[in-house]
């Protein structure tokens, strides 16, 4: 494992300083990105001017709630933007090149990109992620404090197993199928929001067939000490880390798949 991680930190720290030659760029899509999550949020604000709360959660609640699904999916977005761009790489016919080099594919797609300039979105995530504990005044023992980085990792790579997946696609479309982004950008703005004042068809499409839910939510409910109001097991908050965990798994044999029936650009 020693020998792949030096290689990815080599690969990665070569992209970094490629990007960072232009500073300016840089500096201005992270304050784009501040800019354009912090208005987002101000949407949330205004509903507040007009309800003391929304589906039972406070306006402190939500602000865990979107600090904690935005941070995983900026980080997400921030290491899988290989993934992310990949429908280019086949666009260009650039992927054979990957296929003769020695090293798999998907280690290749994941060290070929990296976004710092996403880190303004990840910044933004955690002032909100920060102001909301702070509101909340949460006296929490270590087990708790574990158990939220353990829900921010979950909800990465969920993120990222949906963004492999999105990606996948091309070896078919060519064009990425834009509806993934309604289970990426789509499913972040959802999972701000308390499930439980959603329909019911759409709670149960995003508990036990995508499991949007247990990025944030069900973890939410025990970090936060609220009744799970659809009378779930009480063990549910707990499956966040494997389930999720399962959506990467499941977009790598994808992914594997798609290796395996490409059949190149042609002439």
């Amino acid at each position: 494992m020693i020998e792949p991680l030096s290689l990815y930190f080599r690969l990665i720290g070569a992209r970094v300083r490629s990007q960072m030659q232009y500073k300016f760029s840089f500096i201005a899509d992270f304050i784009a990105a501040c800019v354009g999550m912090i208005m987002e949020f101000v949407g949330v604000l205004v509903l507040f001017t007009h309800m003391p709360a929304l589906g039972g959660w406070t306006l402190a609640q939500m602000a865990f709630l979107y600090g904690t699904t935005e941070l995983a999916f900026s980080l997400a977005n921030i290491l899988i933007e290989g993934f992310d761009q990949f429908p280019e790489v086949i666009r260009r016919g650039e992927f054979d090149k990957f296929l003769i080099r020695p090293r798999n594919t998907f280690f290749q797609i994941l060290s070929s990109e990296f976004a710092p300039r996403r880190i303004g979105r990840a910044t933004q995530a955690i002032f909100v992620l920060g102001a909301g504990l702070w509101w909340l005044h949460v006296s929490w023992g270590p087990e708790k404090w574990l158990f939220l980085v353990w829900t921010l990792l979950g909800g990465m790579v969920f993120y990222a197993g949906l963004f492999v997946i999105h990606g996948t696609f091309s070896f078919w479309t060519i064009e990425a199928l834009e509806t993934m982004n309604i289970f990426t950008y789509g499913g972040t703005t959802m999972a701000s929001y308390p499930m439980n004042i959603f329909s019911e068809w759409m709670r149960n499409i995003f508990i036990f067939i995508i499991p949007l839910a247990f990025v944030n939510y069900f973890p939410a409910l025990y970090l936060l000490d609220k009744p799970d109001p659809f009378g779930l097991p009480g063990f549910m908050p707990f499956l966040a880390f494997p389930l999720c965990s399962l959506v990467l798994m499941i977009g790598m044999i994808f992914w594997r798949v798609g290796v395996r029936h490409y059949q190149s650009t042609g002439n």
